[in-house]
């Protein structure tokens, strides 16, 4: 069954014909979550004004994260569609390694939690098949790296369904480089690859909460 829901789930991307911009409300919350996660305090207050949209398509978004000690300033810019982070801003620097799904710069030592902000599994297809679905969950501030091996000229696909959670994926190449630029899950992904090796796909959760969501992967 959950074939079949991750099926539509491609069934009404490609029919929708691309995704609608989002909302300044949806940028608001979504960078005061990514504040939050970036100082590991997920129960800060918070608050975020959006300042429009930039003569080169991004948007910005300002806000104020008020911690034990301290307010610290922080601000986002979004693509042109609105629902992808590209730039984060915070302690009067830029840190493009969080907005890459990295974690933040304070896991395991200024922060409240030492835990590891990124894990890696490898993806195994049972025996004769090409393809695979299960069920997984990613605890908040967290980034998993499904490892997969695949040949240049096959194609891969990619769906991820979590109930309209703001989850976001990429898709790396095995040399590092972007195959797929970050998106939010619910958009699946096809396409033929052009490198040999391990491509990685990375599910980043930037909110406050544990997430359920089940993936699918094929490789034709």
């Amino acid at each position: 069954m959950k074939h079949l829901a991750l099926t539509a789930l491609f069934a009404a991307a490609t029919a929708a014909g691309g995704a609608l911009a989002q909302s300044p409300d949806y940028m608001m919350e979504d960078c005061q979550l990514a504040a939050k996660q970036f100082y590991l305090d997920y129960e800060a207050g918070s608050e975020a004004k959006y300042e429009g949209q930039r003569t080169d398509g991004t948007h910005a978004v300002n806000g104020t994260i008020y911690l034990e000690t301290r307010g610290a300033y922080f601000s986002c810019s979004y693509n042109a569609a609105g629902d992808r982070l590209v730039e984060f801003f915070a302690e009067q620097k830029y840190w493009p390694d969080f907005v890459r799904g990295g974690g933040s710069p304070y896991a395991g030592g200024g922060g409240s939690s030492g835990a590891q902000s990124v894990s890696t599994e490898r993806v195994r297809f049972p025996a004769g098949a090409s393809s695979t679905e299960f069920p997984a969950q990613l605890p908040p501030g967290m980034t998993v790296r499904y490892e997969l091996g695949a040949r240049n000229g096959q194609f891969l696909d990619v769906g991820i369904a979590s109930g309209g959670s703001r989850l976001t994926y990429r898709i790396l190449n095995p040399d590092g480089s972007a195959l797929l630029d970050e998106l939010p899950v619910g958009t699946p992904y096809r396409g033929q690859l052009w490198q040999s090796g391990d491509h990685v796909v990375e599910v980043i959760n930037r909110t406050g909460s544990t997430v359920p969501f089940d993936i699918y992967f094929a490789i034709e």
